[in-house]
């Protein structure tokens, strides 16, 4: 009866032998046979992060329902499960019959052992009914065939403390039967034996015993076992090879890189001639969260007024970031205040603010303290002295008066002018038609400072305004800003330039380097190693000084490119105040204000937005009926350019 050896190692998410892109072939590495991919076959592939949600949302939500203090909520399980050092998001087993040299893919065995694989793939989720399988697929693209299967394991049984459902190996086994038995037997090494088991009955059933190996070696990875056995075979492989074999290797090496090539080459392609589709949010801080990570991933996108821009091949890239942000739920006390925030900015007395919150369903109770209850709210009433003391009836009075103030100071300096068409006039109109248009809630609360009431002088608008008139007073110029773009842009062509040389002379010095360690080491010795050292006479004795030499050109490398990155910074900078300047000017600014709110509140309905970006829309967006209301004051709204 034949034999056949049974391999099962169990790895873990953080030390990365749980990878599941890996399996995937999001990447691939040496020991892939790219034309072989096809062959693989695929059983389970679902999103982690949804897995996730369909196994502990609920629970998820009935913890934090009983938390009082938000600090102890947890918003996302998964990254909760990832930041723990004594718990894993998910493990991954690696299952193999034989090995490359008695059931290497395309032989007979090899095609026994998948069959066998196959069976035990099939049968590990029902057998396993707490090792929730996210990914599972079987390789035939590498020497041997194997299996991985990638799983969360997770309890249902009550705990005192924490989730009702949550992940864990330990307790996992524990509920499947596997519970510790004695120091050397616990429910782990319980759990492997019996799937050992499985295995080895598998193998029995076509007919194989199982062949025992008892090698004494450091536990190695798959790759760098491969890896280890063919450096031992490489002496004796080469003395036996033939001129003709040597280049028939080569020529196979040659086909299977030019095969990884060609896949590489259509992704490109493919990338190319993907559509840019045009990305916006509701949510700001949601937008900020996805482009920094596409950033980390060098995802390429286009920042427009309203987001951005990506290529429709990374849409589906772009949703799985969307679900890894979660932004923290706000209590109804902070609601209040940033609805009060706004209103006291809309309003001209008390009395208006009070029927401003009336009209938005909140229930007004007067009395010696003014207190509101929102209609959804099922705590009591909430004083509004309560909310702190910039939110007392007498603090709301005054923070009117001085809202007040500041939009009579602003009508005072531009009848001031006398020339209605400077510079001048044309940006204290600009600030007075937002704060106008801000009153007829057409446009959101944007504080400077976060944990302060929101003012004229705490709004972020009105500061990017005020900032611009001090520059405009010091004397920028459109021109002058268009001027140090081309300046800058120049700067940093020239540092990039000289960069690719630094890069040229450091890969030879490098490569001199190298030569001279092999050559004077002894090892790999090759005589045209000798011609290059007498070529630029590289002695024993002084090659060290190379290092120095190729630490000086990294160094050099280093500091340009953080220039090129703090010029980046100022250009972006320089390019932002240009854009506001030439809207401020053309007297569009407040109007494209307008436009980019109404196309946040237009996401509220429909979700995150997602349009063509060349202005055919890919989803069709209803309109909300949002209409710019016409305005008595008219003087603010017919700004004209400035005479040149």
């Amino acid at each position: 009866m034949s034999k056949l050896s049974i391999s099962f190692t169990l790895g873990k998410a953080s030390t990365g032998n749980a990878n599941i892109e890996h399996n995937n072939r999001e990447f691939i590495s040496n020991n892939v046979d790219v034309s072989r991919i096809v062959d693989n076959i695929i059983y389970v592939r679902e999103d982690i992060h949804d897995v996730y949600d369909e196994l502990f949302g609920e629970a998820l939500q009935e913890y934090n329902d009983k938390q009082t203090r938000k600090d102890r909520k947890i918003y996302d399980y998964f990254q909760h499960i990832e930041n723990d050092k004594r718990r894993e998001t998910h493990y991954e087993i690696l299952v193999q019959f034989g090995d490359s040299n008695n059931a290497g893919v395309g032989s007979e065995n090899g095609q026994l052992a998948t069959k066998m694989l196959d069976e035990y793939i099939r049968q590990f989720q029902e057998r396993n009914p707490n090792l929730r399988v996210v990914n599972s697929c079987l390789h035939l693209d590498e020497s041997s065939p194997h299996a991985h299967i990638d799983f969360v394991p997770f309890y249902n049984q009550n705990k005192e403390k924490g989730l009702t459902k949550g992940v864990s190996l330990r307790a996992a086994l524990e509920e499947q039967g596997f519970a510790n038995q004695n120091k050397k037997l616990n429910g782990m090494v319980a759990w492997e034996n019996s799937e050992k088991q499985v295995l080895e009955n598998i193998l029995n059933d076509y007919g194989i015993e199982r062949d025992i190996k008892n090698a004494n070696h450091i536990h190695k990875s798959v790759p760098q076992y491969k890896e280890s056995q063919d450096w031992k075979k490489l002496p004796r492989r080469k003395k036996n090879l033939s001129t003709l074999e040597v280049y028939h290797e080569h020529l196979q090496q040659s086909q299977a890189e030019n095969a990884l090539l060609k896949v590489e080459n259509e992704k490109l392609i493919e990338q190319q001639k993907s559509p840019w589709k045009s990305f916006y949010f509701s949510d700001t801080e949601k937008q900020s969260f996805v482009q920094a990570k596409l950033d980390e991933l060098n995802i390429p996108i286009r920042e427009t007024e309203n987001g951005f821009d990506a290529q429709q091949c990374y849409i589906e890239k772009i949703r799985m970031i969307e679900k890894q942000y979660v932004s923290a739920p706000k209590s109804h006390r902070e609601t209040l205040q940033n609805h009060l925030d706004r209103i006291i900015m809309q309003s001209n007395s008390f009395d208006e603010v009070l029927q401003r919150l009336q009209d938005e369903d909140y229930i007004i109770k007067r009395g010696k303290y003014v207190a509101v209850q929102p209609s959804n709210y099922d705590g009591g009433f909430i004083r509004l002295k309560s909310l702190g003391e910039d939110y007392s009836e007498q603090s709301i009075k005054n923070r009117i008066t001085n809202k007040r103030i500041f939009e009579s100071g602003i009508d005072n300096k531009i009848n001031a002018i006398e020339n209605p068409d400077s510079i001048e006039t044309i940006m204290l109109k600009t600030i007075r038609q937002y704060t106008i248009i801000f009153k007829k809630n057409l446009l959101p609360v944007r504080k400077i400072h976060p944990n302060k009431p929101f003012t004229w002088t705490n709004c972020e608008e009105l500061d990017r305004l005020a900032s611009l008139n001090k520059r405009i007073n010091q004397g920028i110029t459109i021109e002058s800003l268009r001027n140090d773009l081309a300046k800058s842009e120049n700067a940093i062509s020239q540092d990039v330039k000289y960069i690719d040389e630094l890069k040229v002379d450091l890969d030879f010095n490098k490569n001199l380097y190298d030569t001279a360690v092999r050559w004077y080491s002894g090892k790999n010795r090759n005589y045209d190693d000798l011609e290059v050292l007498e070529k630029y006479k590289l002695t024993m004795n002084d090659y060290g000084r190379l290092k120095d030499v190729i630490a000086d050109k990294e160094s050099q490398i280093s500091d340009i490119e953080q220039s090129i990155s703090d010029e980046r910074a100022k250009q972006k900078d320089t390019s932002d105040t240009l854009t506001l300047m030439e809207k401020v000017i053309a007297g569009t600014h407040v109007q494209s204000l307008i436009n980019e709110e109404k196309q946040r509140r237009q996401t509220k309905i429909i979700g995150n937005g997602v349009k063509s970006a060349d202005g055919r829309d890919s989803e069709r967006i209803e309109e909300i009926g949002l209409k710019i209301v016409e305005m008595k004051e008219q003087k603010y709204f017919t700004l004209k350019p400035p005479k040149r």
